[in-house]
């Protein structure tokens, strides 16, 4: 539970429910009856929908395509990977040793789900 605080530290934000940060923190192939995709579906709508509704009111006069490529820009697996690394996310990601052992820690594609899955537990 120590390292769950210290990534709370660093999200500077404290779960109420610390099963909810255990269950975004959790790959598939960790084989638990739970995983992350579902947060991580919940998460990519809400970023889509806060970055969305930013971009909205912020940029009033551009025209829908633009405001999308401006989203898409901002909400992407490489943006995502880029802000886990910082908070040294990987070290926090429970997955299989087969995984860990294949650079799962480092991959930007667990590293993004995962910090999706965050902000849907977040959310939630």
């Amino acid at each position: 539970m120590k390292n769950i605080e210290k990534l709370e530290q660093s999200l500077t934000y404290k779960f109420k429910d610390k099963n909810l940060l255990i269950h975004a923190l959790t790959h598939k192939s960790f084989k638990k009856s739970y995983n992350n995709e579902r947060l991580e579906f919940l998460g990519d709508a809400v970023l889509d929908l806060v970055v969305g509704e930013y971009l909205f009111h912020k940029f009033a006069k551009d025209a829908e395509g633009d405001l999308s490529k401006l989203r898409a820009a901002l909400v992407n697996e490489k943006s995502f990977a880029k802000i886990a690394n910082s908070l040294n996310l990987g070290d926090f990601i429970f997955m299989s040793v087969a995984e860990e052992n294949n650079g799962g820690k480092e991959k930007p594609s667990i590293l993004s789900d995962a910090l999706e899955a965050i902000i849907g537990a977040i959310h939630l």
